[in-house]
């Protein structure tokens, strides 16, 4: 079982290949000349361990009509820059840069990200300055040049087929087929499009002349045998081009990054590491008293640096959803954050019941069956919440009933074919069910719950009169366990989560006085996760019904999405103090602390 948990994403970047590309000259015009070095930038080469490892095969070529042509190719694995640099080109220039990853192990997503380091004017001769749109009248210098500007790019998916008989510093246009159209523009505008990254596609898809969208890209291949699209860019300065260019230069990076596929779906953006604003010293106090009037449902990081905090305020106007981003304020490690605030209409929500179907469970299930229709009206009309819905049933085994769907009827259909039957050996599978809804296993009758939506409120609702079945044989009178899980593991699969526990006080029960009751006893796990906890009713359908429609619904229809993406991307320290505060108009400023575990 322990094999098919969720292992946080593993990454590695190559922030290397090319050394530097760059176009010198002798003279002027028809007189210059080219060469392309492969210096190799080493900073900091530290490798991440794991079995994610990627390197770029690099291939370049150009072409400066009389003043020759030239090559290079080989191959980056270690931390450094891929550097580009231009200089002294003239018009009908042009050349091809190739970029063939391989991946070792594991697939992964890539991303490619990249700036403009200098577009400078380097002086200006005599046909540049009669030329030029500049009014300096003189040097205008450093990032003041045209050449980013005229410097046509077509950026293509690829293949390259260097032939196996040819020498090995053998490169031209020839190896090159194109497989399908990524972007078409300016050298500045490219790089300007890929500054905070892009991810690029295994399948070698495109949007309408751009890159995908996080999350709709497909991984590339890992294993030695692996064959995996390259990504080609073609330059060239037109003949259009005029006196402008004469004495300019320019230079540019590319960073390649690479994270696994597994247990992740293609959003999280690698590029936007080191990409995150200034930080700013927190002004909240140090040392407040949590408000009762606030409570954080769940805080998501899976994409960290975005975070989402999901965030109940039970005033007046907080209810209403009438508190604004101005009444707001994160402050996470000690540092202010320029966070966005909604109120339930537009949000996501993706909706779990983890039901146990037991023979005891009949009247619950009836309420259910009754509740169902008014729970889903309540999110998705009345509270315009964008939901889905999965159900997860359990007895001694777990049952995938139905997976995420946002039709009404498909999941009102689901919960009416539940029926209650069996497990008359007192505690159930819950903890196997809460691995299925986590996504940290399959269920016993097969099947992975889909994957959760990107900044989607992630909700489960557990809903029992029994205690779970723990990795503890001393916890049973009779039975065995069945489960590998104990509680505190279940806690960390429910990080991220809003958690919403409908089960009987065991406090009062028989299973008291059993060693280890506390383990399997919802109302501690909803204490422990910061999730929410109601007192399942005895045997009364209509109760349950009311308790579903009024208060499980209206606790999830009257949340705020607090959303920013952090200010201090490093990863470290892996947990982050956050304090919120709400300022409401009725009670004065709120305070609320929670936490954040950096993915690692």
């Amino acid at each position: 079982m322990k094999d098919d948990q969720l292992h946080r994403l593993s990454r590695r970047r190559v922030l290397g290949g090319l050394g530097a590309i760059g176009l010198a000259s002798a003279g002027a015009g028809l007189g210059t000349s080219a060469f392309l070095n492969d210096r190799e930038s080493f900073e900091d080469a530290v490798l991440t361990a794991g079995t994610l490892d990627l390197l770029v095969d690099y291939h370049s070529y150009w072409d400066q009509g009389r003043a020759g042509s030239g090559q290079v190719t080989g191959t980056k694995d270690g931390s450094g820059t891929v550097s580009g640099t231009l200089t002294d080109v003239k018009p009908g220039d042009s050349g091809l840069l190739a970029f063939c990853p391989r991946i070792v192990d594991n697939p992964a997503y890539l991303w490619l990200c990249g700036e403009l380091t200098s577009n400078d004017e380097n002086g200006q001769t005599e046909p540049e300055a009669n030329h030029s749109d500049d009014d300096t009248g003189g040097d205008p210098g450093a990032g003041m040049g045209e050449l980013a500007d005229s410097v046509v790019v077509d950026v293509d998916y690829c293949t390259v087929d260097v032939a196996a008989s040819a020498p090995e510093d053998e490169f031209g246009p020839g190896d090159v087929s194109k497989v399908a159209d990524v972007w078409e523009g300016t050298l500045a505008d490219f790089l300007a499009a890929i500054q905070n990254g892009v991810p690029l596609d295994g399948d070698a898809n495109t949007g309408d002349g751009a890159f995908l969208a996080p999350g709709e890209q497909a991984c590339f291949a890992g294993g030695a045998e692996a064959d995996n699209y390259c990504l080609c860019i073609d330059w060239e300065v037109p003949v259009s081009v005029g006196n402008e260019i004469q004495s300019d230069s320019l230079s540019f990076d590319l960073e390649f990054h690479a994270e696994q596929c597994r247990n992740n779906d293609g959003t999280r953006n690698p590029c936007a590491d080191d990409a995150g604003p200034d930080c700013d010293p927190c002004e909240l106090p140090g040392d407040v008293a949590d408000s009762e009037l606030v409570s954080v449902n769940s805080v998501d990081a899976a994409s960290f640096p975005d975070v989402s905090l999901f965030v109940r305020v039970d005033t007046p106007a907080g209810n209403a959803g009438d508190l604004t981003a101005g009444d707001f304020e994160v402050c996470e490690n000690g540092l202010a954050q320029s966070e966005s605030v909604s109120f339930t209409s537009g949000s996501l929500a993706d909706v779990v019941f983890v039901f146990d179907d037991t023979g005891s469970m009949g009247e619950e299930i009836a309420g259910a069956q009754a509740a169902i229709t008014n729970f889903v009206d309540a999110l998705t009309n009345d509270a315009g919440i964008d939901s889905r819905f999965a159900l997860v049933s359990y007895k001694d085994t777990v049952e995938l009933d139905q997976d995420f769907t946002d039709d009404q009827a498909t999941i009102e259909a689901a919960i009416d074919d539940l029926s209650a039957s069996g497990g008359s050996d007192g505690r159930e599978d819950n903890f196997d069910a809460l691995g299925v809804a986590t996504r940290d296993i399959a269920a016993d009758s097969g099947g992975m719950l889909s994957a959760y939506r990107p900044g989607a409120q992630k909700v489960v609702i557990d809903i029992t009169d029994a205690p779970a079945q723990v990795d503890d044989p001393d916890a049973y009178d009779n039975d065995e366990s069945r489960t590998d899980y104990v509680m505190s593991e279940v806690a960390t699969l429910l990080d991220g989560f809003t958690y919403i526990a409908v089960s009987e006080d065991l406090s009062e029960s028989s299973f008291f006085d059993d060693p280890g009751y506390a383990d399997g006893d919802k109302e501690v796990l909803a204490d422990m996760v910061d999730g929410s906890w109601f007192e399942l009713p005895e045997s009364d359908a209509d109760e349950f019904s009311d308790l579903l429609t009024d208060e499980v619904a209206g606790l999830l229809s009257t949340t705020y999405t607090v959303s920013y993406t952090s200010c201090d991307a490093d990863a470290d320290p892996a947990e982050r103090p956050i304090l919120l505060a709400v300022d409401d108009p009725d009670e004065g400023t709120l305070y609320r602390n929670a936490s954040l575990t950096v993915p690692t």
